[in-house]
């Protein structure tokens, strides 16, 4: 059994995470970018429908998700460092309150979907609204599988914190979590912020 600085020493030898979710990262970063740039140009092929239909949009909503996601990085930023010094309690601690953060992103994501649907805002509306839906749709279904993934490592914590399987599994969910938290970033200006450009 490593104690925790043996831990600590090794997991400053190497990069965190595994190849293998880089390359994910990567590629869905790579479908994302082309996404928002198709999105720019249909902006500026049709201002008027998107400047109208942004100008409806809940920014608190918005504003509100960003606070939380930024949140539930921080948290878990923490997980992971207790993780690597074989702190369970911290572990648990902080990916809690990181699932936490994500159940708050996902009920506000549902009201705000619920009340634009109301309103006769559907994902068939016009342009914006195809675009608003599929890429918070997307992104809400990251979210989704993030959460899946603490969940596991939660519930995994107290028997294999040792491990440094374990290890690398917390900073694989940890980095596919920043991810998720960097493309609500880019989706949160696109979506809810009007930009005055013709």
């Amino acid at each position: 059994m490593q104690t925790s600085e043996e831990a600590k020493s090794e997991a400053l030898e190497r990069q965190p995470g595994t190849n293998g979710v880089w390359t994910f990262v990567f590629i869905d970063m790579i479908v994302f970018s082309l996404l928002f740039i198709v999105f720019l140009d249909e902006r500026w092929r049709l201002p008027e429908v998107f400047q109208k239909a942004q100008a409806g949009m809940p920014f608190g909503f918005g504003l509100a998700n960003t606070l939380i996601l930024l949140t539930s990085s921080l948290f878990m930023v923490e997980a992971v460092r207790a993780g690597r010094a074989a702190d369970v309690a911290k572990v648990r601690r902080n990916l809690g309150m990181a699932l936490l953060c994500g159940g708050a992103f996902g009920a506000i994501k549902i009201a705000e979907y619920a009340a634009k649907i109301a309103e006769g805002h559907g994902p068939a509306a016009n342009s914006f609204y195809s675009f608003y839906f599929f890429m918070t749709g997307v992104h809400f279904l990251h979210v989704l599988g993030g959460m899946i993934f603490m969940g596991h490592c939660l519930a995994r914590s107290t028997t294999d914190i040792s491990s440094g399987y374990y290890r690398r599994k917390l900073e694989n969910t940890g980095l596919f979590w920043h991810f998720v938290d960097i493309l609500w970033l880019f989706i949160f200006p696109l979506i809810y912020l009007v930009s005055n450009a013709q």
